[in-house]
């Protein structure tokens, strides 16, 4: 297997050798795989780009005293939620 980076000559020989007829891609947003899309567009074939899912806010603490204490909030309603199930056996 070949590690970049790649040339625009090796891609397109690779995309010839195979007969690709469509290029899917993750924008990642560097350019590693700029010479495979440059062969893909002197081929004329299709490129789809798959953009990167949007990701929710998501909860962050500023301190270690933060993060513990979220924790074991979440361990106590762990233990609670166990408990409650243990009854019922």
């Amino acid at each position: 297997m070949a590690r970049g980076p790649f040339t625009l000559a090796g891609d397109l020989a690779l995309l010839r050798a195979h007969d690709i007829t469509c290029i899917v891609s993750k924008n990642a947003g560097g350019s590693g795989a700029y010479a495979k899309i440059e062969a893909a567009r002197a081929l004329s074939l299709p490129v789809v780009m798959v953009a990167r899912p949007q990701i929710a806010p998501r909860l962050s603490f500023a301190t270690v005293a933060g993060v513990m204490g979220w924790l074991a909030q979440g361990a106590a309603l762990g233990a609670a939620h166990n408990a409650g199930q243990l009854r019922g056996v």
